[in-house]
């Protein structure tokens, strides 16, 4: 049986278009606050009608009246809105002691959310059966505590097993969405995109879609790429670290966006350095991403990559994958 994409994917009552970006909201490695890039990105639904927000940063937020007030305002001006599990935030924060699943699950039960990331396990055990086990038990225990929430499940692993990994959970559970860390696909970006493709395979054995999620991946060209192997959705924090250069989609350091200012509008909106930026980078994704989900629709997604990577990337594109 064929499986094709589909254009969309049904969250609830909502439509989530197929390849989607979602922005990166979190404390580590930023230069704001959470809930100030929640403020932009609440601000700015109709130039990006999703973002992802951290349960670890949301559990330290002293205010969180004001931060159900912006993601209620956001959904209802027709957001999808994407909590993350947090993990990431307390390694880096040294503090993963303390995020406990029940912490998780707290979160899950004082914000409202379309979707979330299931509680992964770093460290998952070696052996295939127990591994599958405990990614499905963590999904049950996570979805029991999400309500509405539809809760999509991380599976760490090498390269090299993910497929089959990602293949059982899929069968086990049924969701219609999985997630795995770009990181974990392999050292370089061919080797990555590749391991994509072999995923994107095992998943297609299911006989329905079931799309696949890339944590971690915010550089346009990677989207691209691995959107053509067979990626769907993606998360990174590249849109409020970097400045994007809109006709390279190549990224530069966040201070070096003066030089590209006068590509958008939004240099004359009288903003600050941080929001005009924030918003010359959502404009970007926003056309990016609409022309990516266009070039699959009418099958010419290595037209598109041919037309917007620089030529040294696209030859290799073309060589490592076969385009003509």
């Amino acid at each position: 049986m064929e499986v094709t994409r589909p254009a969309s994917l049904l969250i609830g009552q909502r439509e989530l278009p197929l390849p989607v970006y979602f922005p990166s909201i979190s404390s580590v490695k930023t230069a704001l606050r959470p809930e100030d890039y929640l403020q932009v990105l609440s601000s700015l639904v109709g130039l990006n009608g999703q973002f992802l927000v951290s349960a670890f940063d949301l559990a330290a937020i002293g205010n969180p009246d004001r931060v159900t007030e912006m993601l209620r305002s956001a959904r209802e001006a027709g957001a999808v809105t994407l909590m993350d599990s947090g993990n990431y935030e307390s390694f880096w924060k040294d503090a993963q002691s303390g995020w406990t699943q029940a912490a998780f699950h707290k979160v899950l039960g004082t914000y409202s959310f379309d979707l979330a990331f299931g509680f992964d396990e770093q460290h998952p055990p070696t052996d295939f059966s127990e591994h599958v086990a405990l990614v499905v038990a963590r999904w049950r225990e996570d979805q029991a505590a999400a309500g509405d929430c539809l809760i999509v499940p991380i599976v760490h692993g090498t390269a090299d097993a993910l497929p089959t990994l990602c293949g059982a959970v899929v069968a086990e559970t049924g969701v219609p969405m999985i997630a795995v860390p770009e990181r974990r696909l392999g050292d370089g970006v061919i080797s990555r995109a590749q391991a994509v493709g072999a995923i994107r395979r095992e998943l297609n054995k299911q006989g329905r879609y079931v799309a696949l999620h890339l944590l971690g991946t915010g550089n346009p060209i990677s989207i691209a790429l691995y959107a053509a192997m067979g990626a769907d959705s993606f998360d990174g924090l590249e849109w409020c670290q970097t400045v994007v250069v809109h006709d390279t989609a190549l990224l530069f350091h966040l201070s070096q966006a003066d030089f590209f200012a006068g590509q958008t509008r939004w240099s004359d909106a009288g903003l600050s350095f941080h929001a005009r930026t924030l918003a010359h980078n959502l404009e970007f994704y926003s056309v990016w991403m609409q022309g990516l989900r266009t070039a699959m629709l009418n099958g010419t997604v290595s037209d598109f990559c041919r037309y917007n990577f620089p030529d040294r990337i696209f030859r290799q594109c073309a060589t490592a994958f076969g385009w003509q």
